[in-house]
């Protein structure tokens, strides 16, 4: 069971032991980082619940992959399966995606018409939200009354990076399961058979990935890999002023510009979750940029920026 989830072995016994059992939590939060496996396990569990083919209640808990319910969960399509996520709020409220900031009260109410509809075609309602944590206050407290009671065969799984803007009480109304980061040889291994790529250049996006399937994939790029690694390095390491300087004096030589532009590519993505957070930082990056298209010595530039960005 769930043999497409890379790592989690902990999380997957679990799951595993309630299915079997048929003790299965009617609210579940999902907690970890991106791209270590929260989105799949819940699709994997809404498939094992609704397969056709085998029945989890006479200890068949797997799904076959292969039946229609299977398909359309895969397809995104299974009308019992709902992924309330930006992507849908973009669509209720027919906007940008990118200018989806928070979980409203809304999409929240959305979800609800849906959780107290019948089943059309499967045997569980299975409710994705995601990310949790970026619900807003009226939204959360919606959210608790259909947790509270929630209809039969009916579950909601929250997924969340962290749980400190989600209220206690959402909290302890549902089981909280811990995705750990994946190791590093989980991830070299999975992009040397996924992505031929040789097994040096697979453990050095491995190590850079910080245990994240996501940013591996997105380090395959070498524009990615440079971004990335400065971006971290100077937001996440304190470093002496003699190491600033030889990162500056190296970047300058390889293409400020360029790297700069792959710096405000990272921040960006981290900008959307940490908004207030990351402002500061972006409004540098914008700024440098700026300097460096008006031919402003480069090495200048970013020895200033980078020490601003360690200054944050």
């Amino acid at each position: 069971m769930f043999e497409n989830i890379l790592g989690q072995q902990k999380v997957k016994k679990i799951l595993s032991s309630q299915i079997k059992s048929g003790k299965i939590a009617r609210a579940y939060i999902f907690m970890g980082q991106d791209g270590v496996g929260k989105r799949l396990t819940a699709s994997e569990l809404a498939k094992v619940l609704n397969c056709t083919t085998s029945d989890f209640l006479k200890g068949e808990a797997v799904s076959c992959e292969g039946c229609s319910s299977c398909e359309k969960i895969n397809k995104n399509i299974h009308p019992d399966v709902h992924f309330v996520d930006f992507v849908k709020q973009a669509e209720l409220e027919g906007g940008d995606l990118d200018k989806q900031k928070i979980i409203k009260i809304e999409t929240i109410r959305y979800m609800q018409k849906e959780v107290f509809t019948k089943i059309h075609e499967g045997k569980w309602k299975v409710f994705v939200i995601e990310p949790a944590e970026k619900m807003n206050t009226a939204a959360a407290n919606s959210l608790l009354k259909t947790l509270e009671e929630p209809p039969e065969n009916t579950i909601i799984i929250l997924l969340a990076r962290h749980k400190e803007t989600i209220p206690k009480t959402i909290i302890s109304r549902s089981q909280t399961l811990f995705f750990q980061p994946l190791s590093t040889d989980i991830i070299s291994t999975w992009l040397i058979l996924n992505c031929s790529l040789d097994s040096n250049r697979a453990k050095e996006i491995a190590e850079l990935s910080e245990g994240s399937l996501e940013n591996a994939k997105r380090l395959m790029d070498e524009k990615e890999v440079k971004g990335f690694s400065l971006w971290r390095k100077l937001r996440t390491q304190k470093l002496y002023i003699s190491d600033i300087l030889e990162l500056s004096k190296n970047t300058a030589r390889s293409g400020a510009l360029e790297c700069v532009d792959a710096m405000t590519a990272e921040a960006k993505k981290e900008f959307r979750i940490y908004p207030k957070e990351v402002a500061p930082a972006l409004e540098l990056l914008n700024n440098s940029r700026a300097l460096l298209l008006k031919n402003v010595n480069a090495q200048t530039v970013l020895d200033n920026l980078f020490f601003d960005l360690q200054a944050l």
